[in-house]
């Protein structure tokens, strides 16, 4: 038992960690390139990867839109980022209209940031604090997640106060 306790303490310290996120260039829907640390500027933000044929996604957007206007006075931002590639990108722009999003969509259609979370399911949403450092990582979208997403958004708006 002894010789498992440290073991145990090395692994509890590496997962308590908050991990932080590569630093990429994502393209807007103007073609123009914007660095992740820039798109982040010292804003609480809600990374959310979808996709143009991803159902869930679609439902889950009005929600973001929601979540985007209520948290914007408090220094919070939602950022969409489309992980469509080269064949279906071409419909992001029709989505966005659609669905009358008001929030930041980028594109990451080499799925260069996206492959950083070992995840292939959608959508997929990661909360960043203002350090840049992942706070919350949820994935999929059934009803009521929302109410999940705005929890973890006020939890880490009070920690923010608290700091």
């Amino acid at each position: 038992m002894i010789r498992i306790l440290p073991i145990l303490l090395i692994v509890a310290f590496a997962f308590g960690q908050e991990k932080s996120l590569p630093q990429v260039k994502l393209k807007d829907l103007k073609n123009k390139t914007h660095s992740l640390e820039k798109i982040l500027d010292g804003k609480l933000t809600l990374l959310n990867f979808w996709a143009t044929y991803c159902v869930p996604c679609r439902k889950e957007m009005k929600h973001l839109n929601r979540i985007s206007k209520t948290y914007a006075a408090q220094n919070v931002q939602v950022v969409g980022i489309s992980i469509d590639d080269s064949r279906t990108v071409g419909r992001v722009k029709t989505m966005v209209k659609s669905q009358k999003l008001a929030y930041t969509i980028l594109l990451d259609t080499d799925q260069k940031l996206y492959k950083n979370f070992n995840t292939s399911a959608m959508p997929f949403s990661v909360l960043v604090n203002p350090a840049g450092q992942i706070v919350w990582q949820h994935t999929g979208y059934i009803p009521g997640d929302e109410s999940k997403m705005e929890a973890e958004i006020k939890k880490a708006l009070t920690s923010q106060k608290n700091d």
